[in-house]
């Protein structure tokens, strides 16, 4: 495990040696994450699971995407 010290992107303040032993890659101290919301956006898409050429819909499955959230920097005081 690496236990460099990384700085958060929002805040500019080192991120703690445990929440990077727990989650290595991520980009954000535990105040900036819970005030954005985590390092992802979750989305649920459903799934047109019916036979191809089929005008009947049957949402019978979901998929669940993750995508990295856009992080702006905090404007220093």
């Amino acid at each position: 495990m690496s236990t460099e010290e990384q700085e958060c992107h929002r805040c500019g303040e080192p991120i703690p040696p445990r929440r990077l032993q727990v989650l290595p890659n991520t980009r954000l101290c535990l105040d900036c994450s819970q005030a954005v919301g985590g390092d992802f956006e979750t989305y649920v898409i459903s799934e047109n699971t019916g036979k191809p050429g089929s005008l009947k819909k049957n949402y019978g499955s979901w998929k669940v995407k993750r995508k990295l959230r856009s992080i702006a920097p905090l404007e220093k005081k």
